[in-house]
């Protein structure tokens, strides 16, 4: 009987072990955030219109506009369609309130590194159609807390990290900015010149759109669907990302004629490393 029930105990914590470490539970971690060893999910949103804030700050998930437009788009361009959130032209959602203060999703430090992940698709394909997934440093606020010790008055750095635009080529495009000047004289920055990738995309198929910064290495990176597509370093990839913390955006921008199109999202996702002070996301 001493055996056979030390053999159920091992049956049993083998197969917890298995539970514990499956090829399912394993494949939940996207390969651009699991490349960097990011195993900590901080943001998983299906974003829905009661996470849209009414106004511009307080507790919410999102943000019509963002904190320097005087006129923030109508809450009519945000809808529930498929299941899913849809932005029509001119949406624009941010995951930070206008004075920066108590949202509910965290800003993501890059000090820390992150991957970041969002699900969409549009309506139709017009090439006239601006889609956009990006992030930006609360730092750049308007307040020049993008400026640090040592340089000129009124001299801002920030990075602005964007994930995926659409209408600039055949398939992804994915750009880091380096920005910097002074706000009277006019900022100055460079990018990365390998942003556009060559791969077709039917952009009205969902699709994810991923990209991660590491600070150790001074490097971002692009991913479609879990396929690497291009990267990048410094310069175009400053040092002082590190030293910000970023937030999330949603644009359903125009190449200039205005064609109405809807953007559906149906995901978005933030990755950390396993050490990082961020709390894990809720489970969807």
């Amino acid at each position: 009987m001493k055996h056979i029930c030390m053999a159920l105990l091992f049956a049993t914590c083998l197969a917890m072990a298995f539970a514990s470490y499956s090829p399912a539970r394993a494949a939940a971690i996207p390969p651009g955030a699991a490349a960097l060893g990011y195993t900590k999910c901080v943001i998983n949103e299906k974003p829905s219109l009661a996470d849209i804030a009414p106004g511009t700050k307080g507790p919410f998930k999102w943000f019509s506009g963002q904190w320097y437009a005087a006129e923030k788009p109508a809450l009519s361009k945000y809808s529930s369609k498929h299941g899913v959130l849809a932005l029509s032209l001119d949406g624009d959602l941010v995951s930070a309130p206008n004075d920066f203060l108590a949202g509910k999703l965290p800003l993501l430090p890059g000090a820390d590194g992150f991957y970041v992940e969002f699900d969409y698709w549009l309506s139709d394909p017009d090439a006239d159609h601006f889609p956009a997934v990006w992030l930006m440093p609360a730092e750049h606020n308007g307040a020049q807390e993008d400026q640090y010790a040592g340089d000129p008055p009124g001299y801002e750095r920030w990075m602005e990290l964007d994930v995926d635009e659409g209408g600039f080529g055949p398939g992804l495009t994915g750009t880091v900015h380096s920005s910097y000047g002074i706000y009277a004289q006019g900022y100055k920055q460079v990018q990365n010149g390998n942003n556009v990738s060559g791969v077709d995309l039917d952009r009205t198929k969902k699709h994810t759109f991923g990209a991660s910064y590491d600070p150790i290495k001074q490097t971002a990176a692009w991913w479609v669907d879990g396929v690497k597509q291009m990267s990048a370093t410094g310069p175009e990839v400053p040092e002082v990302g590190a030293r910000q913390h970023f937030y999330l955006l949603i644009s359903a921008q125009s190449h200039g004629k205005k064609i109405p199109y809807t953007l559906y999202v149906s995901g978005v996702r933030a990755y950390v490393d396993q050490n990082s002070p961020l709390p894990p996301a809720r489970k969807r």
